[in-house]
């Protein structure tokens, strides 16, 4: 936007600017809708009638995990499978597994990598039970997600500890 030299006015500008944002933006300035009835009297600006374009991305992958709930023996180890949803849109996936809550006694191996042309290939993560001395059926609540994506792509599932340990006759 070009100006003659010597015949900018401060409104002359200001009205430029809010025009030219306007035609950007699609809002018009001075325009708003009325807050219903009863609400905070809140106005917003009214958006232009044309959809602003989405850039053409893929969607994220999700995790997939299966079996939702394994059944580790104490003491032992047993294995859930994990893949990815969709081939994702860049190279190298990784997914991270954590325990969110539940026995501390239940614990998972290491991060699976998954590359972009393997996405659909299960690989298989450990999931370990330590020896304890209680005699009570542990669970764990974990969680499986995309390290690259946080809060995408999440996959929430359990771990069952079958105890091995003979409950204490109590004296009679």
């Amino acid at each position: 936007m070009r100006f003659p030299h010597g015949r900018l006015r401060g409104p002359v500008v200001l009205a430029a600017v809010v025009a030219a944002a306007s035609a950007v933006t699609g809002l018009v300035p001075g325009m708003a809708d009325a807050a219903p009835r009863g609400s905070a009297g809140v106005a917003r600006l009214l958006p232009s009638p044309v959809p602003t374009p989405t850039p053409s991305v893929s969607a994220t992958p999700s995790v997939i995990v299966s079996p939702a709930e394994v059944v580790v023996p104490e003491g032992g180890s047993a294995l859930i499978h994990v893949r990815l949803s969709q081939r994702p849109s860049y190279g190298w996936v990784t997914v991270d597994s954590e325990r969110l809550l539940g026995d501390p006694d239940l614990s998972i191996g290491p991060r699976l990598l998954f590359p972009a042309d393997r996405w659909s290939t299960w690989q298989s993560l450990i999931v370990f039970a330590e020896e304890d001395d209680d005699v009570t059926d542990g669970t764990a609540t974990f969680q499986s997600r995309i390290s690259q994506l946080p809060g995408s792509g999440v996959a929430v599932w359990t771990a069952r500890e079958l105890d091995n340990d003979v409950p204490t006759p109590s004296p009679t």
